[in-house]
């Protein structure tokens, strides 16, 4: 009996371990390289110079550079922009959509479908939107007395670029977080509900004290899962804007992508990496203390 146990246990492990395998080479290794080339001098168009230790000079020129923080400070924005608004709209479309009313089915598939495009025809789409000579924005802004947003174009003005990104990003992604949301809201148990009511607690009454307490762990999934994507954002970055006007769109994945394919210095691009991945886990750990504090 033991021996058969213990194959058992073995055989578990046996199954397991291609998965282990395919997660360690797809993930762990290149974080891995990732990390180590950081620490050296390496430009793919200086062959002469070779590839130089440096230990953290990377970093140290990194940090001490106000353009990074200037890209860092736009990141943040943007990622603080987009999320706060689209769990503030996704949490009121979940919360309607939760109820029952005709042609709810419907409602959902179709606020659903600017989460199924891809990010680079998202991309495209908006582009040709808020074009001045061919998209329909722009007349129409005209239309109603807002002319002087789209002079210059919306997409060439410093000044509403990341608003328009912003905007955008929340286009495509409120779905999701509806999605997750609305997926918590329907598991919910019902009895906090039906003694709330027994005891004559209003709407906003059950709203604040039962049902925003009870959803924070799909809150705490689409927080983190929308953070961590929104700090990756490249694809709508580079074909709506690429990087512009100037820099005024530029965010820190497109910081790393310039450096890496436009300057081809991969130890300082691998440094910029690790600082994305560095900050985003910092979001991450607080939203996650937030939440463990809240339910405690």
């Amino acid at each position: 009996m033991f021996v058969r146990r213990g194959l058992l246990e073995r055989g578990r492990y046996a199954f397991l371990a291609p998965g282990l395998v395919f997660l360690l080479v797809i993930y762990v290794v290149p974080m891995l390289y990732s990390v180590g080339i950081t620490l050296f001098r390496w430009n793919l168009l200086r062959a002469d110079l070779g590839i130089r230790y440096v230990g953290f000079r990377n970093y140290a020129d990194l940090l001490s550079d106000p353009f990074t923080w200037t890209v860092v400070g736009r990141t943040l924005l943007f990622v603080v922009g987009a999320v706060g608004i689209e769990i503030v709209l996704g949490s009121a479309i979940a919360l309607f959509l939760n109820t029952d009313f005709p042609g709810a089915k419907l409602v959902q598939s179709i606020i659903l479908l600017p989460f199924m495009m891809a990010p680079i025809v998202v991309g495209f789409t908006w582009r040709f939107l808020l074009s001045n000579s061919i998209g329909p924005v722009a007349p129409f802004l005209k239309a109603v007395g807002l002319g002087g947003l789209v002079s210059p174009p919306l997409l060439a003005n410093r000044m509403l670029v990341m608003v328009v990104l912003i905007i955008v990003d929340v286009w495509q992604f409120t779905p999701f977080v509806v999605l997750v949301l609305l997926a918590g809201l329907k598991s919910l148990p019902m009895e906090p509900y039906d003694a709330a009511r027994v005891d004559g607690a209003t709407a906003l009454q059950r709203l604040l004290m039962i049902t925003i307490p009870l959803l924070k762990p799909s809150i705490l999934v689409a927080l983190v899962i929308r953070t961590l994507t929104a700090f990756r954002i490249f694809d709508r970055v580079m074909i709506m804007t690429g990087g512009g006007p100037g820099s005024a769109s530029e965010v820190i994945s497109f910081y790393g992508y310039r450096v890496a394919f436009q300057s081809y210095e991969m130890g300082m691009a691998g440094a910029i990496g690790v600082l994305t991945l560095a900050i985003a886990m910092i979001f991450t750990v607080f939203y996650i203390r937030q939440v463990g504090i809240g339910e405690s």
